[in-house]
């Protein structure tokens, strides 16, 4: 299975608007808003699209901090949760009494669409502009291919508030032919989030992989 973290911003942001004129300036209110971006918490959907046509449908809760700190938990229709504390990143099943622990940047190749959101990288460095277009007045699509090789992720593709920069909705192209999107709602930035939401500590009887 493949594992898809994203942090995206749906509702209006607490910063300050800029006004946008070209597709350079997008960009910069995309690395923008997410440099002002420490905290964030919300809920979130997923829908995956399988080459031979067939939809799943996830959704669950999201918990994020600065630097490389997140916690995504799934409640349906599998009940998972993924937390990186910085230097691991642990994948929780409660319903299977297991855990699987991946180095941290290494275990999902969907760090790359990650890097300007959470801290840790530049959209200019880690991505490289293929196109872009105008949905709707203050939205655009912008299409991204990977800066550097990536094995598994071949595109991607974010919905844009032109109005601050924030990103409303990431679509994930895979060379296997699955398409992942996954949209968020209900967001708070900047909160004061304890370091604790992000430390996993497994439950007595879990097998740890």
């Amino acid at each position: 299975m493949v594992f898809v973290l994203a942090l995206l911003l749906v509702l209006a942001s607490p910063f300050k608007e800029l006004k946008a004129q070209s597709v350079e300036e997008v960009l910069e209110k995309i690395q923008h808003f997410y440099s002002q971006t420490q905290t964030l918490r919300g809920s979130f959907s997923q829908e995956t699209i399988f080459p031979n046509g067939n939809k799943e449908n996830r959704s669950g809760k999201i918990w994020m901090k600065k630097p490389g700190l997140f916690r995504w938990e799934y409640n349906t229709p599998e009940k998972f949760i993924i937390i990186s504390d910085s230097r691991n990143i642990y994948v929780y099943y409660p319903e299977e009494n297991q855990a699987f622990v991946y180095p941290s940047g290494k275990a999902l190749s969907s760090q790359l669409a990650l890097g300007f959101m959470s801290g840790r990288g530049n959209l200019r460095k880690d991505l490289k502009l293929e196109s872009f277009k105008v949905l709707d007045e203050g939205l655009w699509q912008l299409n991204f291919l990977p800066a550097y090789q990536d094995s598994q992720v071949e595109k991607i593709s974010l919905r844009v508030n032109l109005a601050n920069g924030e990103v409303q909705e990431l679509l994930l192209h895979y060379f296997s032919g699955e398409r992942v999107r996954i949209t968020f709602k209900s967001l708070e930035y900047n909160l004061d989030i304890p370091d604790r939401v992000f430390k996993f500590t497994p439950p007595k009887n879990v097998k740890i992989n």
